[in-house]
């Protein structure tokens, strides 16, 4: 299911190959996002590797159809950011049998994403992507990691038919929550303690620790009762 992994340097070879636009045609059905640019955005992101004619258009084979089909799919289904998929694909090229891996660990916090970058890794669409931003549950680019996080459940509870307008209810408890948090850590921030922002981010994260257990904990009594 894995094409090559490097760049093609020999010659195109013989038979039946697909452009860009059949490439769309045929996986419509399952992926109506896809888009041109987001198949160059694979390519570019190293996941993909397309033969050249010699005037630099892209042709693709069966093994590379399959191979995007892979990468929506593991996007789509197991929520997967691409540099995760890329090093599985690396794995398989390199003829190993690598289990597929689930994401635990987050970017830094200075690492930014562009919106291609956005819609790549979370799948979901422009249109979307500015209802999520109309309802406040998605910043403005440059996107933080957090960002794509909120898109991918997002696309996730699309399943059951809940859209960013039923979810204006989290947003404003989370924006109390962040009123109480920074009530809270403001005077200790105030302190001439060289180790006040460090004391004070600690507080920020333990308290929202326990809203967040709090949270759950509700949502939980109220689902262990459903029959």
């Amino acid at each position: 299911m894995a094409g090559n992994s490097a760049r093609n340097i020999y010659p195109v070879p013989e038979g039946n190959l697909l452009t860009i636009g059949r490439v769309i045609e045929l996986l419509k059905g399952d992926y109506p996002d896809l888009s041109p640019s987001k198949v160059r955005f694979l390519e570019e992101q190293g996941l993909l590797n397309p033969f050249r004619t010699d005037s630099g258009y892209r042709k693709y084979s069966e093994q590379h159809l399959e191979r995007i089909r892979l990468i929506l799919e593991l996007q789509r289904d197991k929520y997967l950011p691409l540099r995760v998929i890329k090093n599985y694909l690396d794995d398989l090229d390199a003829g190993k049998q690598p289990v597929l891996p689930t994401e635990t660990r987050r970017p830094s916090v200075n690492r930014k994403f562009t919106k291609l970058e956005l819609i790549a890794e979370s799948g979901i669409n422009e249109t979307q992507l500015a209802d999520a931003q109309s309802h406040g549950l998605i910043g403005t680019a440059p996107f933080q990691y957090g960002d794509i996080e909120i898109a991918r459940a997002l696309m996730a509870l699309q399943r059951f038919g809940i859209a960013p307008r039923h979810l204006r209810g989290i947003k404003s408890a989370v924006d109390r929550d962040l009123g109480i948090i920074q009530g809270v850590v403001a005077s200790v921030k105030k302190q001439r303690d060289p180790a006040a922002k460090s004391r004070a981010a600690e507080y920020a994260s333990e308290i929202e620790s326990q809203f967040a257990t709090i949270r759950a904990e509700l949502i939980r009594s109220v689902i262990d009762k459903i029959d």
